[in-house]
């Protein structure tokens, strides 16, 4: 009977995160920890904030919905390059001009 460890893409991920931040600290870190003058003051607050940012970039890469992907605030939306996004145009702006239908007698 063989032993194996099955892992998810998420927590492959996790890893892959927690490695970066690390590596980032570590290599980095010692660079620029302790300021000596107000440039390296300002160069420690620029680290701070691209950690900072990096952090806030994958706790928002978690929240992103699936309803977010091939719309319109999706970065990759190109409904010209995508012959399904330009047909799924067409059929929404047709719809949209149909009659309500509340007039007609059933």
């Amino acid at each position: 009977m063989s032993r194996s460890v099955e892992l998810s893409g998420r927590v492959l991920l996790l890893a892959f995160e927690a490695v970066t931040l690390l590596a980032l600290v570590v290599f980095v870190g010692p660079v620029v920890w302790p300021p000596e003058d107000a440039a390296g003051v300002a160069l420690v607050a620029l680290f701070v904030l691209v950690v900072l940012g990096l952090v806030a970039a994958m706790w928002r890469s978690r929240r992103v919905e699936a309803s977010y992907l091939r719309s319109r605030y999706d970065i990759a939306y190109d409904p010209v390059a995508d012959p399904g996004l330009a047909a799924k145009e067409r059929w929404k702006k047709a719809v949209a001009r149909l009659p309500d239908g509340e007039d007609e007698d059933e």
